[in-house]
């Protein structure tokens, strides 16, 4: 039909109409090319930013995504691998040479402060018992005793401790029950040790979680007595990872018992540890508060 049209209509208008479609095909062949090469141009640089993303990402992790997607890590060692043995040694090393007590160690005041390190006089018999000192010690969970500063007069302490990646809730980030119950074993040695007979018990404890604690490093419990008024003493805490960052605040309260009297606490104290007769540094001390000893509930007569 349209050529049938341009046979019979006038030269000129003929002349315009082909030109017009021939506009109107070149126009159009134009637009789809330069849509073509416009996609081509984004893949091209979407393709780049992903290809140096991954890489940058692969280098240097940013924190969030270790957060969100972090890298599954293998089961803890056996302890009798010589490669566990290494490891802890190797751990060991690190820790009195960490540049936070390292510079504990050498405050002003540092003739006023003692240390300990908890669990090491547990006998094996009450260790494999225990939770922290038992259950949950060895490499990839709590592979080393913490080492303590705490000071002469038990106002402060500070512990130093590894925390493995076989304590987590989320894979790489540890488990905040296992946060409680190091912030309530640490309370608990100051508190303790300001009550009138050295034996106390939890009476509450309230925590606020500030930044997720990473797995496999060293952080630092840092202790101090707000109140003590006869069988009652209050605390404050706060877990810190070694460049000072907040993870977990605290305060606690702990009583002592109206039948703490009958009890031999003698091994209790020992367990705990008092200031030793040397200012030194010592990588041997007393252990945090454990379990009531049966035998001593026994002696007593007191119903558990």
């Amino acid at each position: 039909m349209f050529s049938a049209s341009l046979r019979h209509a006038p030269r000129a208008v003929r002349l315009a109409r082909l030109q017009s479609t021939a506009s109107s095909t070149s126009s159009s062949s134009s637009s789809s090319a330069g849509r073509l090469g416009r996609y081509l141009r984004a893949a091209s640089l979407a393709s780049s930013i992903a290809v140096g993303a991954y890489t940058a990402g692969s280098l240097y992790p940013p924190s969030l995504a270790t957060l969100i997607s972090p890298r599954t890590a293998p089961p803890p060692p056996d302890i009798n691998d010589p490669n566990t043995i290494a490891y802890l040694e190797s751990l060991e090393d690190t820790l009195h040479n960490l540049p936070p007590l390292q510079s504990h160690r050498r405050r002003p005041d540092a003739d006023d402060w003692y240390e300990a390190r908890p669990y090491t006089k547990i006998p094996e018999e009450r260790r494999v018992n225990s939770l922290t000192a038992g259950a949950l010690r060895g490499p990839g969970k709590l592979a080393l005793p913490p080492l303590v500063r705490a000071k002469k007069d038990e106002s402060e302490s500070i512990f130093f401790l590894h925390v493995g990646r076989g304590l987590c809730g989320h894979e790489g980030i540890i488990h905040g029950g296992l946060l409680a119950t190091l912030l309530d074993e640490s309370l608990g040695r100051i508190a303790l040790l300001n009550l009138p007979d050295k034996i106390g018990v939890t009476a509450n404890l309230n925590l606020n979680y500030r930044a997720p604690t990473r797995a496999d490093q060293f952080i630092a419990i840092k202790t101090r007595v707000l109140e003590k008024k006869g069988r009652k003493v209050v605390v404050a805490g706060s877990i810190e990872d070694l460049q000072g960052t907040v993870l977990v605040e605290a305060t606690a309260v702990f009583i002592q018992p109206k039948y703490a009297k009958l009890l031999d606490t003698k091994q209790i104290r020992e367990y705990m540890g008092e200031p030793p007769s040397s200012n030194e540094p010592i990588v041997e001390g007393a252990v945090a508060p454990v379990p009531m000893p049966p035998d001593a509930i026994k002696d007593a007569k007191v119903p558990v």
